[in-house]
């Protein structure tokens, strides 16, 4: 999914129905959703930056919106799960995120990154 870039550094700012939470100086593994469950975040380093995929398990009944990834000096990447980009119910896992491109041409490293989740039937 090619993301959105923004300038500056937005707020968590989700969707009504949606619980948004922000997870700082990301690193790989456990992420607890505020009020039910966990998920899994693996930051990796690549020759093009840092990437990461999240990974929800359907026993814990959520599903990604939006995920807003944030690092560097610039913007920040907004990846949208909605009906408008063909997922109505959200997602439960995805990969090869980043942040925006710093002036290296490499992409950022995480500085956080804003989950925005729903409840699903997945």
């Amino acid at each position: 999914m090619q993301p959105i870039e923004v300038d500056d550094n937005p707020p968590v700012s989700c969707p009504t129905g949606a619980t948004g939470f922000r997870v700082e100086d990301p690193t790989t593994g456990s992420v607890n959703i505020p009020g039910d469950g966990n998920f899994t975040i693996t930051v990796t380093d690549t020759t093009a930056g840092q990437v990461f995929s999240f990974d929800i398990p359907t026993a814990d009944h959520r599903s990604a919106i939006k995920v807003v990834a944030k690092g560097g000096t610039g913007g920040a990447n907004v990846y949208t799960y909605d009906s408008t980009t063909g997922f109505p119910n959200g997602i439960t896992m995805d990969g090869s995120l980043h942040a925006p491109i710093n002036p290296s041409g490499k992409f950022a490293d995480l500085s956080h990154i804003d989950f925005c989740v729903i409840p699903s039937n997945y």
